[in-house]
């Protein structure tokens, strides 16, 4: 994997994970983002997550809901050229 890569893939990790800690509360769990990959060409990643203290499923569900809001936030803070 290239270093632009790894930059990029750690800079949007703490991104993600800092809108997590700011906008959202879990009830009694604890969501940490554990690693993001980027494709090649920057157009799509994957967010890797961890739940600790509660049911997953829901955790999941809603981040998956409210992806758009999450990605709104992180394109307004990262400004890839």
């Amino acid at each position: 994997m290239s270093r632009r890569l790894d930059r990029v893939n750690e800079l949007l990790k703490r991104e993600i994970s800092s809108v997590l800690q700011r906008d959202f509360e879990f009830d009694g769990s604890l969501v940490t983002v554990n690693g993001v990959e980027v494709t090649n060409d920057l157009k799509e990643a994957s967010v890797f997550v961890g739940v600790l203290g509660g049911p997953e499923s829901r955790v999941v569900d809603r981040l998956n809901r409210e992806h758009g809001f999450i990605q709104s936030r992180v394109m307004k803070r990262v400004v890839l050229k």
